[in-house]
């Protein structure tokens, strides 16, 4: 499989909604913790978690690992149709994409939730077989 070029192709930020309290969600707090998925591919990861008037921001500040964006915002939940925690949305920004990439709603190239932390990196390369120029396997 082919790098995609983040100057021709726009950038790529894995959005994961999660809550600091939901059960699922902790292996894919761990997962992030030891290490995020799709860094070698240049894949920004960013959690959403809902608005502070939701969610507690201090321990959700704390649990997400340095490189890590965090956006508190129940909005974006709406934005992208999210309804259960634990999602995860992969999506390609415009090369002039805003600085918050989550803020920008840009060309979803997946959304599923998970079975486990392990399956993410699965979905994440099918999601990106779709676009990625050169891919040897293209899944419809």
């Amino acid at each position: 499989m082919t790098k995609a070029s983040g100057e021709s192709q726009g950038s790529l930020t894995l959005l994961l909604f999660l809550t600091t309290s939901c059960q699922p969600c902790q292996p894919l707090w761990e997962m992030i913790a030891e290490g995020p998925p799709g860094r070698e591919l240049g894949v920004n990861v960013v959690v959403v978690a809902p608005s502070p008037s939701m969610e507690d921001e201090r321990k959700a500040r704390a649990m997400t690992p340095p490189g890590v964006g965090l956006l508190m915002s129940s909005s974006t939940w709406f934005d992208y149709g999210v309804g259960q925690a634990g999602t995860a949305v992969l999506v390609r920004h415009s090369p002039r994409g805003c600085a918050t990439p989550a803020m920008a709603r840009g060309r979803v190239l997946g959304q599923a939730r998970p079975e486990d932390a392990s399956s993410l990196g699965d979905l994440m390369v099918r999601w990106l077989g779709r676009q990625v120029p050169g891919a040897s396997e293209v899944i419809d």
